[in-house]
C-alpha cells in the first residue's frame, strides 16, 4: 500500500487542507483513498471533508487510582504515599468520611494501593480517549479524539494507523493519505513510521524553517524520504528565498509553491458542508494540482 504523510514540524502550515484537497482531486473519477487523521488532539480532517462518523472504539489509558467509598474509613493513610496530591477528602468528608481520587492529578504508580488498610484502593484502566472510523466522499477515514489532560497520544496514533490500514486492506484500497501531528515528538513518529513518503508542509518564516529541518531530522532517523511544500510563499519574498537555498543544501526537493490564495481557502468550507463547487482556476489551485500530480507519479505503492 502507498502511504503518503502530511506532516509540518509546527502547526497552522496548512497540511489539513493539502491533505484534502490533493486527496479529493486524485480520487475524483478515481479509486478511493483511504484517510487517517493522526492529529488526535485535534482531528479537524473530518471537519474539511464532512465526514460522517460510523463506529467509535473506547481508547484504553493508563491505570488510575479508584477508591471503593464502601471500604474507605477516611483514615488519610493513603495520602502519605501519594507523590502527586491525588488523593484527599471528598467534599462532604465530615458526612460520608471518605477520601476521593483527583483524576487529573494520579499518575497511576500504585504506591497507594498497599498502604491502605482497609483494601479501599485498586488501580483500574481508565479510557484516555477514542477511535472513530468514519465515511467521507473520499474513501474511508479513522481518526482520534485524545481526552483533555491524557499523554498517551503517540499510542492513540498507532492504534489509528492500524485500525486504516485494516480498513484500507479490507476494502482493497492501495492509497492512503495520512494527516499527520505538529511537532516532532511521539505522535510524529507513530505518524510517519512505515510510511512512503513525507510531505513536508512548510511556509516562508524563520520557525517554519527551523521545525521543517527538525521533521527532516526525525524523517531521516527513519530513512524516509521527505518532499516539501511552500505553502503561503508569497507572504515573504526573503523567508522564500531562503528557503529554497536550504533545501538545495539539504538536498530536499520543493515540489511546490502555494500562493496565499482565499479561494483555496473556501473550498474545504464548501467540501465541509457538503455543497457542489467548482475547482477555482487561480494560482493557488493550480500549485496544488501540482502536488497532486507528483504524488501520483512520483510514489508507487511500497506493498
Amino acid at each position: 500500500m502507498q502511504r503518503i504523510v502530511f506532516a509540518s514540524g509546527k502547526g497552522g502550515t496548512g497540511k489539513t487542507t493539502l491533505t484534502a484537497l490533493t486527496a479529493r482531486l486524485l480520487s475524483d473519477g478515481g479509486a478511493p483513498i483511504a484517510l487517517a487523521d493522526c492529529d488526535v488532539e485535534a482531528a479537524n480532517l473530518p471537519i474539511a471533508l464532512g465526514a460522517h462518523a460510523a463506529s467509535r472504539e473506547p481508547f484504553v489509558g493508563g491505570l488510575k487510582a479508584v477508591i471503593d467509598p464502601e471500604r474507605c474509613r477516611g483514615c488519610g493513610a493513603c495520602t502519605s504515599a501519594c507523590r502527586f496530591d491525588a488523593l484527599g477528602p471528598d467534599e462532604d468528608y465530615y458526612r460520608t468520611r471518605t477520601y476521593v481520587v483527583d483524576p487529573w492529578a494520579c499518575e497511576g504508580c500504585g504506591a497507594c494501593t498497599p498502604t491502605c488498610p482497609h483494601d479501599a484502593i485498586t488501580m483500574e484502566r481508565s479510557q484516555a480517549g477514542e477511535v472513530i472510523a468514519a465515511e467521507s466522499s473520499i474513501g474511508p477515514m479513522v481518526y482520534g479524539r485524545l481526552a483533555p489532560g491524557e499523554d498517551l497520544s503517540g499510542k492513540l496514533v498507532t492504534e489509528v494507523r492500524r485500525q486504516a490500514d485494516e480498513v484500507a486492506s479490507e476494502r482493497g484500497i492501495g492509497r492512503m493519505w495520512i494527516d499527520g501531528p505538529p511537532g516532532v515528538g511521539c505522535p510524529a513518529i507513530a505518524a510517519i513510521t512505515g510510511t512512503d513518503v513525507v510531505v513536508g508542509v512548510t511556509e516562508p518564516t524563520i520557525s517554519g524553517e527551523h521545525d521543517l529541518m527538525r521533521l527532516v531530522t526525525l524523517a531521516r532517523r527513519f530513512k524516509i524520504p521527505v518532499a516539501v511544500v511552500l505553502n503561503k510563499a508569497d507572504l515573504s519574498a526573503d523567508g522564500a528565498q531562503r528557503l529554497r537555498d536550504r533545501l538545495t543544501a539539504e538536498g530536499l526537493e520543493l515540489i511546490a509553491e502555494i500562493p496565499y490564495d482565499t479561494a483555496v481557502a473556501r473550498i474545504p468550507e464548501q467540501l465541509a458542508r457538503g455543497e457542489e463547487f467548482a475547482y477555482p482556476v487561480t494560482p493557488g489551485m493550480d500549485a496544488i494540482r501540482t502536488v497532486a500530480t507528483w504524488l501520483s507519479e512520483h510514489q508507487e505503492p511500497a506493498g
